[in-house]
């Protein structure tokens, strides 16, 4: 695990130093505030289950005005009780987690966005996947996070987006619960996942040392 995390920071690192030292306005700093919440034994279907609030930051850089690649970190917690389930024996077990989680994910608009263009508003869906890591108490876990989301800017370089973030890990641990061993070894089914729903804002970082073609 340690090798994964060394090396999925390191290529985190490296992308954001790269990304950087590119020219032109193409770089969004900003932040994200929402709630988060658990699926598991305790939940295996509701949205918004005993929700928590959850912040972080973001960095995009957007490759043009359909796609970008991002980094983003959020501090949240999750927590949950089996009084909420059914199925589970015993209804006086809880938990309650905080989270720390990095991802890099790919980014799509379904429509052109340019937070710099003054000529009018634009609003697109979109949809982004990735990696990341996230530390819960004193486990670091790998996750794989993707969402959708609604964006809108209204220029003068903001950009608002409403998004909807699905966190999958692997492991059946965040509850404190793991399901009876039958012997078999699941990989998908009995794991825990995370979910982020919020808002996000972003400001188009200008690059003062880049000059348009045309003035040079």
């Amino acid at each position: 695990m340690d090798t994964l995390k060394n090396l999925l920071l390191s290529l985190t690192l490296c992308c954001l130093a790269i990304l950087a030292g590119q020219a032109q306005d193409r770089r969004d700093f900003g932040i994200q505030a929402g709630t988060t919440y658990y699926y598991g034994e305790f939940n295996e279907v509701m949205p918004l289950y005993s929700p928590s609030f959850a912040m972080g930051v973001i960095f995009r850089y957007n490759i043009n005005h359909n796609y970008s690649i991002r980094a983003s970190a959020i501090y949240a917690n999750v927590s949950g009780s089996s009084s909420s389930a059914n199925i589970i024996p015993d209804p006086n077990i809880s938990f309650s987690k905080n989270i720390i989680g990095a991802e890099a994910m790919g980014e799509f608009n379904f429509y052109s966005i340019n937070p710099t263009s003054s000529r009018k508003a634009n609003l697109s869906p979109y949809v982004n996947a990735g990696v990341g890591l996230a530390q819960m108490g004193t486990s670091l876990i790998f996750q794989i996070p993707f969402g959708v989301g609604l964006k809108f800017t209204p220029g003068q370089r903001h950009t608002f987006a409403l998004e909807w973030r699905f966190h999958k890990t692997f492991t059946d641990k965040i509850d404190d619960y793991s399901s009876p061993d039958d012997g078999r070894k699941p990989f998908l089914h009995n794991n825990d996942w995370f979910s982020f729903i919020g808002l996000i804002y972003t400001y188009r970082i200008p690059n003062n040392s880049y000059i348009c073609p045309a003035y040079r």
